[in-house]
């Protein structure tokens, strides 16, 4: 969900506090490095979870495609 008004959230401020200790290029490549593996792990356990609930499978994924590709 995204916030639509103009006030950070706690998160915000504590990357910017953070932010301010990044003097180079090659750290901040680090930094964003570490956040997207950070978020694409909260998506995959998302997904995961998701598939399980719906019982989703190679096989029902695979049955979609085919469906498409008629």
């Amino acid at each position: 969900m995204i916030v639509t008004n103009n006030k950070l959230t706690e998160l915000q401020v504590e990357l910017l506090k953070s932010f301010r200790h990044i003097t180079s290029e090659k750290k901040l490549t680090e930094v964003k490095s570490l956040l997207n593996l950070y978020f694409r792990k909260r998506l995959d356990v998302a997904i995961d979870k998701e598939e399980q609930t719906r019982n989703l499978t190679v096989e029902v994924y695979s049955e979609w495609l085919n469906s498409i590709k008629k």
